[in-house]
């Protein structure tokens, strides 16, 4: 959740994210070879994605253990990454490790599988240890001047451990200064978790909605939220499944609407967004898992300029 880096939200996600979580194996690294720009022509959604290369990313691999670095990341586009981002590493024990491999990056759409392995001592169970996410680099956005921005989430599980504890998150930064370009000028984070498994929690204590200290807020008129409130370095607001155990597998919604929605509980309209993830962040696990994820974002209504700006 923090030293992370995120989606800087410009005129889309992505159109689509695969990850799956298997055991641990040797992979072959390609080094790329051509590039594309995707931002002429009818490409509108991938407009602030700057010069692709697409070869970057298939058989790409970014391998940790505890003796390298617990941050790297893949570039697949002039503003698009791949990040290993296991920024809570010193809680991992020894034989803790994570691959990431881009399997595919086509027209915007991205692929890839996590392999990981996140053992840690009990006191560490209820703390993240990694976000392995894809991020998007950009200008800070106006929320006034953000009109729609439609993402549509749907995964699913394939094989789940009894021990695993993780959650399937949206991670959104704000900031008031229109020059910040990092987390560390963020004036708040914004956390829409679709599921969390093995007792998972946000950061702080549940909140009353309209008064109402079991209330719920409704998202895209069907899905229900319980809203949190803590701090991690900022003030982080999160929504949270109102049912127990519930998981929204195939979510769709504007996150400008929740982000307005959530202005009871502190943002601010000057606000602007800094940056927007999508992502899984692992509290921890013993055994393999396999989770597949697919995003496909929409966004308009931000004149190009804004979106663009580097």
């Amino acid at each position: 959740m923090k030293h992370a880096s995120f989606f800087q939200i410009a005129s889309s996600l992505l159109s689509l994210v695969s990850v799956e979580c298997l055991p641990a194996k040797n992979e072959v690294v390609v080094p790329p070879s051509t590039t594309t720009d995707l931002t002429r022509g009818g490409n509108n959604l991938m407009q602030t994605m700057g010069e692709v290369d697409e070869s970057s990313c298939r058989g790409n691999t970014m391998t940790w253990d505890k003796s390298k670095t617990p941050w790297e990341k893949l570039q697949l586009a002039q503003n698009l990454n791949l990040y290993q981002n296991i920024w809570q590493a010193n809680k991992v024990l020894d034989s803790g490790m994570s691959d990431i491999t881009c399997r595919a990056f086509n027209k915007g759409s991205v692929s890839w599988k996590n392999k990981f392995h996140m053992p840690c001592s009990p006191q560490d169970n209820n703390q993240v240890k990694t976000y392995t996410n894809v991020a998007w680099a950009g200008s800070p956005v106006p929320l006034k001047s953000a009109k729609i921005f439609n993402t549509t989430w749907n995964w699913k599980f394939l094989e789940e451990s009894s021990d695993l504890v993780l959650d399937v998150s949206y991670d959104i930064f704000l900031t008031k200064d229109p020059s910040c370009t990092s987390q560390d000028c963020a004036s708040r984070e914004v956390m829409i978790w679709l599921g969390a498994l093995g007792g998972a929690r946000p950061a702080g204590t549940r909140s009353p909605v309209n008064g109402n200290p079991t209330g719920t807020l409704k998202v895209g008129g069907k899905y229900e939220f319980q809203v949190w409130q803590g701090t991690v370095n900022v003030p982080v607001i999160s929504i949270f499944p109102a049912e127990e155990g519930r998981r929204y597998t195939s979510f769709k919604a504007d996150l400008k609407k929740v982000l307005k929605t959530l202005q009871a509980f502190g943002i601010a309209k000057d606000e602007y967004i800094l940056s927007v993830g999508a992502g899984i962040e692992i509290f921890k696990t013993k055994t393999a898992i396999k989770l597949v994820l697919h995003l496909s974002p929409k966004h308009r209504g931000v004149p190009r300029r804004s979106l663009a700006q580097s």
